[in-house]
């Protein structure tokens, strides 16, 4: 049994895993633009007292900028998380706390996975793209933890520089037809031949960015998950862009999948965080 708790936290809800003797025990709350400090923190400490047992440390995952392990820098999807410590956490419940990024807590939890394997990079791709790397069991997070900005990759489009995000995230693919996701998914269905164009250059800049992140990194697993890669054609455009760009040789050695975790990956990755930091002290 896993002494840890896993918490991930994004716009619409805050949700709480632990292991118990009678198996897992999760619950869930509503966050939103509009939720309070004290309500999360209220919510953390009677998840705790609920326990069977006194759980050794608490990971927390998160939308934002976390500097180190301890602090959030910038969070425009939870206003309430702007400046927070592990602290004023770890105070209300009277554990160990540690935070990670949503994006490297994901990768966390996919890496554990692939435990055979020596580099592992996770990309997840929703409305937009961020990145994650996991080498020889360890994440990389650069000097203040912010590494795997993906989606802040610039390309040069007609001598202009773009962001990938503008480029290949979802919401490059909603702001150029016009029209949300649902909308595309069925204009895909029947063939659109003005969406299926969108979604094919949006799958295109993926698999240049990708061919950059296979070059650097030389993974051998590369994991893509997230709904944008959903799209018809999209992830088709991007193996095209992939295979006649990519070093056959570095192209080769690389499994490319879908995650192995299906549901909450930020909050099981945020639990490893937590393990790996606490056993290292």
């Amino acid at each position: 049994m896993n002494p840890y708790v896993g918490i991930e936290i994004d716009g619409d809800h805050m949700v709480l895993l632990a292991d118990t003797p009678e198996g897992l025990l999760k619950h869930s709350v509503p966050t939103g633009k509009d939720c309070e400090l004290a309500h999360l923190q209220r919510e953390v400490e009677l998840f705790v007292q609920r326990l069977p047992y006194t759980p050794k440390g608490i990971g927390m995952g998160m939308p934002g900028l976390v500097a180190g392990h301890d602090k959030v820098e910038l969070s425009h999807v939870v206003p309430a998380l702007n400046g927070v410590t592990a602290g004023q956490f770890s105070t209300a419940a009277n554990l160990p706390v540690a935070f990670i990024n949503d994006v490297k807590a994901a990768t966390l939890a996919e890496a554990a996975h692939h435990a055979d394997r020596d580099t592992v990079i996770v990309v997840m791709i929703d409305t937009f793209m961020a990145s994650g790397v996991v080498v020889q069991g360890n994440l990389l997070r650069g000097a203040k933890g912010w590494s795997g900005e993906f989606g802040y990759m610039v390309m040069s489009v007609d001598g202009e520089p773009k962001l990938l995000d503008l480029l290949a995230s979802g919401y490059a693919i909603t702001s150029q037809t016009g029209v949300d996701s649902a909308t595309i998914r069925q204009l895909l269905k029947q063939n659109d031949a003005n969406a299926l164009e969108t979604v094919r250059k949006a799958g295109t800049y993926l698999g240049y960015a990708l061919t950059n992140l296979i070059h650097l990194y030389n993974p051998d697993v590369l994991v893509i998950g997230g709904s944008t890669p959903a799209y018809r054609g999209y992830m088709e455009a991007a193996q095209s862009a992939l295979e006649a760009q990519a070093l056959p040789e570095l192209l080769k050695c690389c499994s490319i999948e879908a995650p192995r975790v299906k549901s909450h990956s930020m909050a099981y990755g945020a639990r490893e965080w937590i393990q790996k930091l606490e056993s290292a002290t």
